[in-house]
């Protein structure tokens, strides 16, 4: 079973050997089993979450935005860090004992001694080990020590190898955390574009960046975007469990641009207010190309600028918002009529 591309329903029936059936009397009777009437509101239902969130990749692409770290947070990792340092493992290997040496030479002497003359055997038993044991368990204490000795010289080497690696690992995260406080250039652009490079997004996009570490500024040029990317296709499930799929009127699809371009924007910001917490503002300019009714040229037609502070930021919940309204949180220029037309902006 599937859906044409006028989504209508197209079945094929087979029999045992891979034959096609094709006796209308047949197909008719397959038609009136629930089996396949389930299948095909199910159909219907993954044809109708396909066109669906062909659109809400565009128009909720600013659910994807993570609310930045706060400095306080930064500063409490920085305050509590410390270098790891390596823990010597104890020695386990018993010091030998007159008593465990006794008990090794009195293993030892029932193998060796067991003469016919049996009644001699213990008291034989007990002068090979009384000989032995001071001998014994000497060499014991003797090889014992120098087992322990390597041991510990071994763990010593380890330790200033590993300490000397954490304490390197220590200074290269403090270095870090404190270059992430401050907002430093090449902290924040290593940062950001290590973001840009690992995000992936159905609206296409172009930016341009610079980074004022004196101000802790981002400035963001952000190439939007056309309108004519915009998915053109709705669909809804009838009552009946069908599939009604239309065309956008060109109003919804205006506004299915808008929120897509201003939820760009939030998901751009947050990725420059994520390279570092000692970044205070992005200022972002979003532009389009149209042709200049003036000279018939394509030229860059800014629709929209905005300044992002970072506590007004990082108070919106980015599951919940209309990113049209929320441009409404931020100082911001943008001219968009009730019918979701842009003007361009200086």
């Amino acid at each position: 079973m599937d859906l044409d591309e006028a989504y209508n329903p197209v079945l094929q029936i087979f029999d045992k050997s891979g034959n096609d059936i094709t006796h209308p009397t047949l197909i008719s009777r397959v038609k009136r089993t629930p089996e396949y009437k389930e299948n095909l509101r199910e159909i219907y239902r993954l044809y109708y979450q396909d066109i669906i969130t062909e659109t809400t990749d565009f128009t909720d692409v600013y659910k994807n935005t993570l609310k930045p770290v706060q400095p306080i947070e930064v500063q409490s990792q920085l305050d509590n860090l410390k270098p790891k340092r390596f823990k010597l493992k104890p020695f386990d290997k018993p010091k030998p004992t007159e008593d465990s040496t006794r008990i090794i030479l009195e293993v030892e002497a029932k193998s060796k001694i067991n003469s016919l003359l049996f009644w001699t055997n213990k008291s034989n038993r007990a002068l090979y080990v009384k000989e032995n044991l001071e001998v014994r368990l000497n060499n014991a204490i003797e090889k014992w020590t120098k087992e322990k000795g390597a041991f510990e010289k071994e763990q010593a080497l380890e330790a200033n190898e590993k300490n000397a690696q954490y304490l390197e690992e220590y200074k290269l995260t403090k270095d870090a955390l404190e270059k992430n406080l401050e907002g430093a250039s090449e902290h924040v652009i290593g940062n950001f574009q290590e973001i840009l490079n690992e995000v992936v997004i159905k609206p296409e996009f172009h930016l341009d960046f610079e980074y004022d570490e004196t101000i802790k500024v981002f400035h963001i040029d952000l190439d939007l975007p056309e309108v004519e990317h915009i998915p053109t296709k709705t669909a809804s499930l009838l009552q009946s469990g069908k599939l009604s799929v239309k065309k956008k009127s060109e109003k919804l699809i205006r506004e299915d641009y808008a929120r897509t371009v201003t939820g760009l924007a939030f998901l751009i910001a947050g990725m420059a207010f994520m390279s570092a917490s000692g970044i205070r503002e992005v200022k972002l300019g979003g532009y389009t190309q149209r042709v200049d009714p003036k000279d018939g040229q394509l030229k860059d037609d800014y629709i929209f600028k905005i300044r992002f502070d970072r506590p007004s930021f990082s108070d919106i919940n980015f599951t919940a918002i209309d990113p049209i309204r929320a441009f409404e949180n931020f100082e911001h220029e943008m001219i968009l009529s009730k019918t979701f037309v842009f003007k361009s902006i200086d």
